[in-house]
């Protein structure tokens, strides 16, 4: 993880990758734009670059997360972006959700609800 502070505005830049596994098989790049303020809650918004295959189909596409953490308990909303499928994942569009936690094996659980045009 690759993580800057910007101590003006408290915001903070975080470049992490992922790896899923399950009905689909990838890996992800995932940059990440946070703010915590002092309600102990830290929102974000990123973008996540995926690369690998759902079924036979073997591309990339690019989700977008909005979402926040509070007390290692991370929710957020995804939505595939426009137009960012490649390969056999071209015209791919969906949305979804996924949850987090620092407590226990760090797993996360993503629900992706997709189809092909």
């Amino acid at each position: 993880m690759d993580e800057k502070l910007d101590l003006t505005t408290g915001l903070r830049r975080s470049k992490l990758t992922h790896l899923y596994l399950g009905d689909i098989e990838a890996e992800s790049r995932f940059e990440c734009l946070a703010f915590a303020g002092t309600t102990g809650t830290s929102n974000f918004v990123g973008l996540e670059y995926l690369t690998g295959k759902i079924g036979d189909r073997v591309g990339g596409f690019i989700l977008q997360h909005i979402g926040s953490m509070k007390s290692g308990q991370s929710i957020s909303t995804l939505n595939v972006v426009s137009g960012s499928g490649t390969g056999d994942f071209t015209g791919i569009k969906g949305h979804g959700r996924t949850t987090w936690s620092t407590t226990g094996n760090d797993a996360s659980q993503v629900l992706l609800e997709y189809s092909f045009e």
